[in-house]
């Protein structure tokens, strides 16, 4: 039976899950790791789509919006007389080359704050800042143009980066399921004892990791569909803990010895 028949019955039939317990342990940790690139596939989308958008979004406030400027020997220079703030859907850029603001001085209210600064440029994401002086960079020399001009040559190499993110987020969440799948084999156990049933632990794993499955779909629906849902821990582990529940029940009762 091939992963994709598998994911499909995993998701409703108990029965089917109790069949898998004598699967090679192999395939068992592959679709682990098919469910877990099912879960962050919504992210990555998502992460791809805004991160590029709002490159594409900065590149047009550069040539458009902002006041004309120069970075030289370290410094910002425009005609300007005081600090200014553009804000877009989805990020904001407050730019100063009169050296009245500070990073502390920015209003970091949008998830993703910018500021373009007298000495310095400033990115915050989530509350967290990374700060570049422009001294550090030998030779730097820019322009409105000259800036846009580089973010439109790096956007190829910006598929790479968000690329090793999402690779990094991948093998994050990876490690979590297993440990998640090994903590609901526990559970397996427990459950096999109250009901009169003998499974090992490696069986128990089996069926921990497939009992996931209806749980994981679900959640990435309504991650697709951008829905939250409310005591979202809960609800996937009383799923989970439901299928597994309802998968060894579906072992057959040991016999019992005749008198």
């Amino acid at each position: 039976m091939n992963i994709f028949t598998q994911l499909v019955k995993s998701v409703y039939s108990p029965k089917d899950i109790a069949k898998y317990r004598f699967q090679g342990i192999g395939k068992t940790i592959l679709y682990v790791f098919f469910l877990t690139f099912i879960m962050i596939l919504p992210l990555a989308i998502y992460f791809t789509m805004a991160f590029m958008t709002n490159v594409s979004e900065f590149n047009t406030v550069l040539k458009n919006d902002l006041p004309q400027f120069e970075i030289k020997d370290g410094t910002l220079y425009s005609d300007t007389e005081a600090p200014q703030v553009i804000e877009k859907d989805d990020f904001t850029v407050q730019f100063d080359s009169t050296g009245t603001l500070t990073a502390s001085d920015l209003n970091t209210s949008s998830d993703v704050t910018v500021g373009i600064l007298k000495n310095k440029a400033v990115l915050f994401v989530n509350g967290q800042a990374q700060e570049l002086e422009y001294s550090l960079v030998p030779g730097l020399t820019l322009t409105n143009e000259s800036a846009s001009d580089y973010i439109e040559n790096a956007k190829a190499s910006l598929y790479l980066v968000i690329a090793l993110v999402i690779l990094v987020i991948y093998m994050m969440t990876a490690a979590l399921q297993f440990l998640e799948v090994t903590l609901l084999a526990y559970f397996g156990g427990l459950f096999a004892a109250i009901i009169g049933r003998r499974i090992n632990f490696g069986q128990q794993w089996r069926l921990a990791a497939y009992s996931f499955t209806l749980s994981v779909v679900f959640f990435t629906f309504m991650d697709f569909i951008q829905v939250p849902v409310v005591g979202d821990f809960y609800v996937k582990w009383f799923i989970s803990l439901t299928m597994l529940y309802m998968a060894i029940k579906e072992l057959p009762a040991p016999k019992k010895p005749k008198a």
